[in-house]
């Protein structure tokens, strides 16, 4: 006998970030002859409606107002009801909503960033109130996914209480996509500035990325002689700062910030990528990289960018806020031949290209999406 069609809401309450998209990903890729998936927006975002996958319906205030809020809370309420399992796709505004809309036990909360990371940049009154209100979600959930085992560990250690409920599904990436959008020209204003050594970066302008420790890497390797540029491709309100910091450093003139923009065209004619974030729950951009055979060096912080480099297999780890261990790591890669030259690449360097290219598949869609298919069935079965 088949199995019955699973109802699965997908909540979300933003546009355009990773933990949006993959959420997106995941309501296309879901098998169809086995789940009906909805995507439900707690808020008026209009483009969103452009990119939601074919065929899945869209619950989301058709203007942005509090009548239009109400309403539309009303109708994710009542979808919530027929559905077997509503998944709170980005914390804490969208799995809060899914843990208290839904019916005890038939919600997933999908966790993406190292929650105590996140809470030290913050005061203690804000911590108490977050963590209480994640542990009020986790309380109403069936599974809490977190997208890396640092990052269970991490959850575990703030929601102790809730230490069963955590499970690990690694992020699904459309190697594909990636691949294929890295095809693409270079921007018209960026092509003179790739035809030397560029260090990139890639993520939004917030505290979290620690941008400001990639430009005080670059300097110090500009410094020692160095001829690279650093691109920093995102935008956030960090800007003012970080355009402060390359000027008091002497690099304003070699550090770019173009703004949002497809990273992967940068990725496929960059030297290196530099990860400085003070934390991640997972790291998208360094599969992305290790996908397009682009050299990484990543900070070592608590969850995420060890995990994806297998401990330093796939790409070198230096301690979290320190510019010159940085700039160490990544000197011998902006220095050797790019990545478009295979022939000049040194061996140990283009050894551990192919070796993340094979890792990169580790996180495909073909891998990752039937952990998540298995685990919505196994919640639909308990909650039915």
């Amino acid at each position: 006998m088949p199995c019955a069609m699973i109802r699965c809401q997908l909540v979300m309450h933003s546009h355009g970030g990773g933990a949006e998209q993959l959420a997106l990903l995941l309501a296309r890729e879901l098998d169809r002859r086995r789940f009906a998936p909805t995507v439900a927006c707690l808020r008026h975002v209009p483009e969103l409606a452009a990119t939601v996958p074919k065929g899945v319906p869209l619950l989301m205030p058709d203007a942005p107002t509090v009548g239009a809020f109400l309403r539309n809370l009303a109708r994710i309420w009542r979808d919530s009801l027929r559905s077997d399992v509503t998944v709170g796709t980005l914390e804490l505004q969208s799995l809060l909503a899914a843990a208290l809309l839904a019916p005890r036990g038939r919600a997933v909360g999908w966790l993406h960033k190292d929650v105590p990371g996140y809470l030290n940049q913050h005061g203690k009154a804000y911590g108490r109130l977050y963590t209480s209100l994640l542990g009020l979600a986790a309380s109403r959930c069936r599974r809490l996914v977190c997208v890396s085992e640092g990052l269970r560990d991490s959850t575990a250690g703030l929601l102790p209480k809730h230490r069963d409920i955590l499970c690990v599904v690694w992020n699904p990436v459309d190697l594909d996509q990636v691949r294929h959008g890295a095809e693409y020209p270079l921007p018209a204003a960026l092509d003179p500035h790739f035809r030397g050594p560029v260090l990139l970066g890639v993520g939004r302008l917030v505290p979290q990325k620690a941008f400001h420790v990639l430009i005080a890497a670059h300097a110090l390797l500009r410094q020692r002689g160095g001829r690279q540029v650093l691109c920093i491709a995102g935008e956030g309100p960090e800007r003012p700062f970080l355009e402060a910091e390359a000027r008091r450093l002497g690099v304003a003139d070699t550090t770019l910030l173009p703004g949002f923009l497809n990273p992967w065209p940068l990725m496929r004619h960059a030297r290196a990528l530099g990860v400085s974030s003070a934390f991640e729950g997972f790291s998208l951009v360094l599969v992305e990289a290790l996908a397009l055979g682009l050299p990484v060096v990543s900070t070592d912080c608590p969850s995420g960018p060890a995990e994806v480099l297998g401990g330093g297999a796939f790409g070198s780890l230096v301690p979290v806020g320190d510019p010159a261990a940085l700039a160490d790591a990544l000197h011998p890669l902006l220095e050797g031949a790019s990545g478009l030259d295979a022939a000049r690449i040194a061996p140990d360097i283009a050894a551990r290209i192919a070796a993340g290219r094979a890792r990169a598949e580790d996180f495909s869609i073909a891998r990752t999406v039937g952990a998540w298919e298995a685990l919505l069935e196994e919640c639909a079965a308990a909650a039915r």
